[in-house]
């Protein structure tokens, strides 16, 4: 799949090919309608990566289905959330400590619908 706003090597660090097609269309969609370059700091994560690795089961990461997103400030981040809930997202995890925001789409028994903050 062929983004306009992003690219497997710098993004996804090679593991676009692991990412839901689905959120990959939303992800592109997204930084057009929020206007601004979007720098994502985690995509695709092995059930292996400590991350996953110290859940009872791995996450939407481990899915494909779920993007971190640099977002330094209450006002980028009100932006940010506004545009992924305008384009469908319907997962949504905000962290102002480490300045992100996490986006996705789900995946097999997860929630449809939830927003959480870390």
């Amino acid at each position: 799949m062929k983004l306009k706003y992003f690219n497997d090597k710098h993004d996804f660090k090679g593991n676009m090919d692991k990412m839901d097609s689905k959120l990959l269309g939303m992800l592109d969609a997204l930084r057009a309608e929020y206007g601004f370059p979007i720098q994502l700091t985690s995509s695709y994560r092995s059930p292996d990566h400590p991350i996953e690795a110290a859940k009872r089961e791995p996450g939407e990461h481990a899915h494909g289905c779920a993007v971190d997103i640099v977002c330094i400030g209450g006002e980028a981040t009100l932006r940010l959330v506004k545009a992924a809930l305008k384009i469908g997202f319907l997962r949504i995890g905000v962290s102002r400590k480490k300045n992100f925001v996490h986006l996705g789409i789900g995946y097999p028994g997860a929630p449809k619908m939830t927003m959480w903050t870390y």
